[in-house]
Formats: structure tokens, C-alpha cells, sequence
């Protein structure tokens, strides 16, 4: 009989057997509250049609969850032991046997994967959702267990303190909820800050193309490189010449911060200096 994964002693004793310290450096901090692994599968509405890619299951606990509501599931995972202890246990699941940055991921959701449900790992959470919001052809729904800090800088509205380049570059094309904070002791082992579970919709990119995306990052990473710094200042350090007319075109007041500006504020800021630089 398979052990429980959501039984502490359980699941220690399957990590003993196996000859597998949990590396904190990779975020192996595993779920084992089943009322949070039932609520992220519900948050993600699974449907017999759909496949599913899942970053870093570890041993399984959602994997468990999510395969038999689904067409299809891919599973990422980086540590040997988990990988070989997937295959044994679970069949009807692809693994791929790597780290998930080093994987084509849009080559992934090409093949059909529409929503990414996973506890992800918490040291490349952000880079990870980054990266898959890059793709050319991007999940519709992203239901994600990470870091509460980063939950907080996802679901935060211009103005706040949470608010960064985060939140605007994830907002350009997805829409974001918080479903529920998780306490340190829901993992074994637990880890020392709170987690969170996020639902991530897709909606209609507000960027029109690769080019224009790079060109909107390329702004807000340098605005908020410098956040405390007004807008007209932060775009002269940009090379744009009397920034106030160019901000003003898009309503936003020169002594502004970036923290203030919605993602499609970004956009238009982006689109009204290529106009002036056309007609230049």
C-alpha cells in the first residue's frame, strides 16, 4: 500500500526510506494539508478535458489530486529521488526529469497545456510565472501555491506598497486572486514564512506584440529601479526629453510614482513615446 502524503509520520517515514533530506535551497517544503491540497484543485475547476502542467511535486500529493480529473499530466521535477519515486508510484503521468528554467515551456503549452497547478518552488516562483506569461502561447489559468510575500506584490493594487514590476508584468496578461493563506505548519518540513494559494486567469494581453512587451518592461524596470523617484525624473534618466508633455498625454502628473500607475497606464506611456518619436 502507498504511503499517505498527508500524514507527518507517514510521509517521514517514506523520506527515511528513500534516503531523501528535504533541500530547502530547492524549496522542498512538501504539502500535506489535505483540506489545502483539495482547495487548490477545486480553485483550479479541473476538467476531464483538460492537461495539466504541475512544477515540483515532490512526492506526489497533488499529483495524486489532479490525475484522475484530467486528460493529461506533465510533471516537472528537478531532484533524481522524486522523479524515480514519481515513476514507481504513478502511471498515466509524463515526467520531465529537469529544472523547471531550463525546460521550453512554451513548447509545452504549444502541446496543449492550458492550466499550471502546482506548488511551486518558492526560490523561482516569480521568474518561473514570468517566464510563463512570456510564452507565446500562454496557460489560461495558473493555480499556484507560493510565498505569501509574492501572493501579496500578484494581487496588489497601484498605490500599495506591494504593488512593483511584479505586479505590472504578470497584470499585462493575467488577471489574479488570492484563494487563501497557508500556514507553515500545512509542509513538511515546515517553512518559515507564510504561503499562499493564487488563481491566475488569462485575459486579453494589453501589449500588442513581442516588441512593444519588451519595450513596456524595459520602462517599468527602470521606473521602479528607482521608485521613490517621481515619473518625469525617472524618464529623463530614460533619455526622454520634457517627460511632463508625454506623461500628460496619458494623465498621468509628472511628480507621480511609479507605484500609482495601472499596467495599462504602462502601455500607454509606451505607446505615446513611440507616437512622439514617429512624428520626430
Amino acid at each position: 500500500m502507498n504511503p499517505q502524503l498527508t500524514s507527518p509520520n507517514e510521509v517521514r517515514a517514506l523520506l527515511a526510506e528513500l534516503g531523501h533530506r528535504p533541500n530547502r535551497g530547492l524549496g522542498q517544503n512538501y504539502l500535506i494539508d489535505a483540506n489545502i491540497l483539495d482547495g487548490i484543485v477545486q480553485a483550479a475547476a479541473l476538467d476531464a478535458g483538460d492537461r495539466v502542467l504541475e512544477v515540483g511535486p515532490g512526492l506526489g500529493a497533488l499529483t495524486e489530486r489532479i490525475l484522475p480529473h484530467v486528460a493529461a499530466l506533465t510533471c516537472i521535477e528537478k531532484d533524481k529521488t522524486m522523479a524515480g519515486y514519481l515513476r514507481k508510484r504513478f502511471d498515466g503521468l509524463t515526467l520531465i526529469e529537469s529544472d523547471a528554467l531550463d525546460v521550453d515551456l512554451t513548447t509545452l503549452f504549444t502541446s496543449g497545456a492550458e492550466k499550471v497547478v502546482a506548488n511551486l518552488p518558492y526560490s523561482v516562483a516569480s521568474r518561473l510565472m514570468v517566464e510563463m506569461a512570456e510564452c507565446d502561447i500562454r496557460p489560461a489559468l495558473l493555480c499556484l501555491t507560493i510565498q505569501k510575500e509574492v501572493a501579496d506584490r500578484l494581487t496588489a493594487e497601484a498605490g500599495s506598497r506591494a504593488y512593483g514590476v511584479l505586479s505590472v508584468l504578470m497584470g499585462l496578461f493575467y488577471s489574479c486572486r488570492l484563494v487563501k493563506k497557508v500556514s507553515p505548519s500545512c509542509f513538511l518540513p515546515p517553512p518559515k514564512v507564510w504561503s499562499a494559494v493564487v488563481r491566475l486567469e488569462r485575459r486579453g494581453a494589453l501589449v500588442n506584440d513581442k516588441a512593444e512587451y519588451a519595450r513596456v518592461k524595459r520602462i517599468v524596470k527602470h521606473c521602479f529601479s528607482q521608485r521613490r523617484k517621481q515619473m518625469s525624473t525617472s524618464l529623463k534618466h530614460l533619455g526622454v526629453s520634457n517627460p511632463e508633455e508625454v506623461l500628460e498625454q496619458v494623465g498621468v502628473l509628472g511628480r507621480e510614482r511609479p507605484e500609482r500607475m495601472e499596467p495599462a497606464v504602462w502601455v500607454a506611456l509606451d505607446r505615446a513615446l513611440q507616437s512622439r518619436d514617429t512624428r520626430a
